[in-house]
């Protein structure tokens, strides 16, 4: 039997391959390699929700706006980058190198950042509201409200000021 003749027996199969390569594209881009994103971020891409990017190498990227939001950046390395109003709503950031990063006025609203490194980063104006900061070393940050963290020991003191932050920082 020729191809044409499969195909007129079973018209749906090639619209079904065309959906096979379309999830298998798809599934390629859910873990990336960092000089893949780097190039698509500089063709104007700046969506990358629930990407897997764990573990990456990233130091002294640029990556303003992009939206990193459910992704996870568990282990990633973004040291010395700029993240201005990055979304990171409830990315998984867990032990991520964020020192010296800029992430001002970024979106940081439950994300997870258990035991992250933000020493040195500038979280002017970032929206923390119901972020997990437990074992993050905050040593010489700066926070939403323009405070200077001035140790990285976890204190009662910093705890509570990182409580009082406001929920939605006006923007």
């Amino acid at each position: 039997m020729q191809s044409s003749d499969r195909n007129i027996l079973n018209p749906n199969q090639s619209s079904a391959s065309a959906r096979k390569q379309e999830l298998f594209k798809k599934l390629e881009r859910i873990r990336m390699a960092p000089d893949r994103l780097l190039e698509e971020y500089g063709a104007g891409e700046r969506d990358y929700r629930g990407f897997n990017l764990s573990n990456l190498e990233l130091n002294g990227v640029d990556l303003q706006r992009i939206d990193l939001s459910q992704a996870n950046l568990e282990g990633i390395v973004l040291e010395k980058a700029t993240l201005t109003r990055a979304n990171f709503t409830r990315a998984n950031l867990c032990g991520a190198n964020l020192r010296r990063a800029d992430l001002l006025w970024a979106n940081l609203r439950c994300a997870n950042l258990r035991g992250a490194n933000l020493r040195g980063a500038d979280l002017s104006g970032a929206d923390l509201s119901g972020a997990d900061l437990s074992g993050a070393d905050l040593g010489g940050a700066i926070l939403p409200d323009g405070t200077i963290v001035l140790t990285s020991e976890q204190s009662s003191l910093l705890c509570g000021m990182l409580q009082k932050l406001p929920l939605n920082p006006s923007k």
